[in-house]
């Protein structure tokens, strides 16, 4: 087996280093340009493993056309080691048997397919790409080892843009670049888990700047601040959404300080407002009106789960609940049952169930604008949902280079439509506090 005539630069070798230490997961990256593929290449052919026939490593990208690129990058660095490229994604077999298999994100159940399967090393490039911290998490279901001397370790890479950037920055704690490890300990079984990021910037890859010096010049030539800032210097400051409906409407409410703690207050009804799907993602947004003041106290979503799974959920927050609100299509009767599901979620208890008027597509989203200008949003619970509302987005036109006039259907979407649900139902049955005599305002008690 011949060698790779490959050696790390700096940052490379400290993520390897600390990698070889036991870290459980590693995050590397942040800025572009800072040899994140590389070093993850180079890290699943750790030689214990790949002489080992028993090592299997699993590597995912988002979307296949990256993973292309990833897969062409690696058969020309493992090829030495004698290893043998097969299939579609792509499995790399080396002369012990071991076996680096890919795959992406974009297959429906692409996260669960992996369940029950073994990889001792799981590479997971561009992780900010995957939406919610649970996908990740069923990935990192499959990441362990019943092979002696083979431990079970993930290595990420990734930019601090992605519909995950939230609850990647809050797992890896990256705006703290220290690179101590955050140490999880477990009382059941005594094992303490670790996580660590380690940012690297394009001067921590003297290759590139050497060989193409005109990069670091476009980074710099970057005008927009905010992503200049990410892709230059690793900045996990708010990421920038280009296209963003509500972009304007979130800047004031970021000026005077709205999204801060918003307590349940007891007494007082709690309203909630849905986006209904079955197989696909489910969003409930839960408020509370005081005076002229709407405070958006907590929000849920899932996906995959009937209404008995939000009937439960909905139960065991525990709040004294006003109405449920359903999109207009909660009162379509279903195929095969003649029930709609706002008659299947009274017999579950929810009640009442109002059906909110359809509204274009539009006028919903100028509803939502004007509603936004008096809300409060809960840090912590509604945190989740103020992403998505952040996120939610035109669809861009590559060919034509301009903003469709019409949204981008992702994860961001589906919380987005439910606090539509919200802002048009509120005028549709609920403008009656708007117009009451006395005004009073108990929030300032929180803020």
């Amino acid at each position: 087996m011949t060698k790779i005539h490959w050696k790390p630069h700096k940052r490379q070798e400290i993520a390897l280093i600390r990698a070889q230490e036991g870290i459980d997961e590693l995050l590397y990256g942040g800025a572009r340009g800072g040899g994140k593929t590389d070093a993850g290449q180079i890290w699943l052919i750790e030689p214990k493993y790949i002489k080992h026939p028993r090592y299997r490593a699993l590597v995912v990208r988002k979307n296949a056309d990256d993973l292309s690129d990833w897969i062409d990058r690696a058969e020309q660095m493992y090829a030495p080691l004698g290893a043998v490229r097969t299939g579609l994604p792509a499995t790399f077999t080396f002369p012990s048997g071991a076996k680096i298999k890919t795959g992406h994100l974009k297959d429906k159940g692409a996260y669960t397919k992996y369940q029950g399967h073994e990889y001792q090393k799981q590479l997971i490039e561009e992780l900010t790409q995957i939406p919610i911290e649970g996908n990740y998490e069923k990935l990192l279901g499959s990441c362990r080892s019943t092979v002696k001397g083979l431990k079970a370790q993930l290595f990420a890479t990734t930019n601090p843009d992605g519909d995950g950037h939230e609850w990647v920055k809050e797992r890896f704690d990256c705006e703290n670049q220290d690179e101590i490890p955050r140490e999880f300990f477990d009382k059941e079984t005594g094992i303490t888990k670790r996580r660590l990021f380690i940012p690297a910037k394009v001067e921590d890859n003297p290759t590139l700047i050497k060989n193409d010096p005109g990069y670091v010049a476009y980074l710099n030539s970057i005008k927009d601040e905010t992503l200049r800032k990410q892709w230059r210097e690793g900045s996990w400051e708010e990421p920038l959404i280009e296209g963003a409906y509500y972009k304007k409407e979130f800047d004031n409410i970021k000026k005077f300080n709205r999204i801060t703690n918003v307590p349940y207050e007891p007494g007082i009804n709690v309203d909630t407002w849905w986006d209904l799907g079955m197989s696909d993602y489910m969003v409930i947004w839960f408020t509370q009106i005081i005076g002229k003041e709407k405070r958006i106290i907590d929000y849920l979503e899932a996906e995959g789960e009937g209404l008995k799974y939000y009937a439960r959920e909905l139960d065991k927050k525990g709040y004294e609940y006003g109405e449920h609100y359903f999109p207009h299509d909660g009162a379509v009767r279903e195929i095969g049952t003649g029930v709609s599901r706002q008659e299947t979620a009274e017999t579950l208890g929810l009640k009442p169930v109002k059906v909110v008027s359809k509204l274009s597509l539009h006028d919903g989203i100028e509803a939502t604008r004007n509603i936004l200008a008096s809300c409060y949003f809960d840090k912590d619970k509604c945190k989740t949902g103020i992403t998505r509302l952040k996120k939610y987005r035109k669809i861009f036109d590559e060919k034509r280079n301009v903003y469709k006039d019409s949204p981008e259907h992702d994860i961001s979407s589906h919380g987005a439509d439910g606090f539509r649900t919200f802002a048009v139902g509120f005028g549709q049955y609920k403008n009656f506090v708007e117009d009451e005599d006395e005004e009073f305002n108990l929030y300032t008690e929180y803020s």
